[in-house]
């Protein structure tokens, strides 16, 4: 199930950040742990089928240009610290939102959280707190996006897609 759980959100995350970000990512396959780089963390949390919360840890280098390119500006210089994690937290929330009806299918109804943003001390490695269901671990142009999937409690039983091509 781990690895259809992955499969689901390494789809769901490219595709949202080529969309709406116009950030091309890949699966980082050979990467098994967080990358060096400084980076900033996203939380949102979700109840209904099932409760969790997804993390999201994605270099701080590729932050002014996510937002930028979601705003529609031409210039990084021009966005403010507000907007980039304004921005930070909308991603966040559209690739959680996507994810969970790719995971439970569209029947099911899930309450998402306003997203936030992690203060430093708590984003040093988001998954070595509690136990991630997965860690989809994407590698960008400038950078890398880790989104470690947490679920709490029982996990129902699900019938996940066998593949991970289906339409998000």
């Amino acid at each position: 199930m781990e690895q259809q759980l992955k499969s689901i959100l390494t789809a769901v995350a490219n595709d949202t950040l080529e969309k709406l970000a116009f950030l091309f990512a890949f699966a980082d396959e050979e990467r098994d742990h967080d990358s060096p780089d400084p980076a900033v963390v996203g939380r949102v949390e979700f109840d209904g089928y099932f409760d969790g919360f997804l993390t999201m840890r994605i270099s701080d280098s590729v932050i002014p240009e996510l937002a930028c390119n979601m705003l529609g500006l031409d210039d990084e210089a021009q966005v403010s610290n507000t907007q980039q994690q304004d921005a930070l937290k909308e991603l966040l929330n559209v690739i959680c939102g996507n994810a969970l009806p790719a995971i439970a299918g569209d029947e099911v109804e899930f309450n998402i959280a306003t997203p936030e943003i992690l203060p430093a001390m708590d984003s040093a490695h988001p998954d070595r707190i509690d136990n991630p269901a997965c860690i989809a671990r994407l590698m960008l142009e400038e950078g890398s996006c880790d989104l470690y999937f947490f679920i709490e409690g029982e996990f129902p039983e699900l019938t996940l897609p066998s593949d991970s091509a289906r339409d998000l």
